[in-house]
């Protein structure tokens, strides 16, 4: 069985130092995750995911990893605060800052590229390619059939290359 798993099981039961260990393991996926989809909403969406994750810590199952069982209950949090007139137009949300990355230039055109997106095709590419989730994990996040979730996958991915080439 692995770390997560364990701590997982001791969370349900009601372990709180269990659970803050998987916060810790998982914070900074999760921020960074909702921070190129809501800006500046990304601390109070994270906060408001793990409260959520707590709240319901004996749901998880076990058969998938407990990250992706975060960032479902992550996108299902943006989704209904963009639905209740959300705090900020997923379009005009922020992507990751430029420092982290190697090249500014090219962070500053991935961020065009990736703001140019819809909320559903850049959710998809930033857990597929951003967060290094499977398809089969970024389809259960996002509540998607696995071959829809490929094709919105597979045009985010055209659209990037057209952007980011153009």
């Amino acid at each position: 069985m692995d770390q997560d798993a364990a701590l997982a099981r001791r969370a349900a039961a009601g372990d709180a130092v269990a659970f803050t260990a998987l916060v810790r393991a998982h914070e900074a996926a999760v921020r960074r995750f909702l921070r190129r989809l809501a800006g500046d909403s990304a601390d109070d969406l994270a906060q408001e995911t793990f409260l959520k994750a707590w709240r319901l810590a004996g749901h998880y199952r076990g058969d998938g990893r407990y990250r992706a069982w975060l960032m479902r209950i992550a996108w299902t949090q943006f989704l209904a605060a963009h639905r209740a007139g959300g705090r900020r137009d997923a379009r005009e949300a922020a992507i990751a800052p430029a420092e982290a990355r190697t090249d500014p230039d090219a962070a500053i055109d991935l961020e065009r590229a990736l703001s140019g997106l819809g909320e559903r095709e850049r959710a998809a590419a930033l857990l597929c390619f951003g967060e290094g989730c499977s398809h089969s994990e970024a389809a259960e996040i996002m509540a998607l059939p696995l071959g829809t979730l490929k094709s919105v996958v597979a045009r985010a991915r055209a659209a990037l290359i057209d952007r980011l080439e153009g």
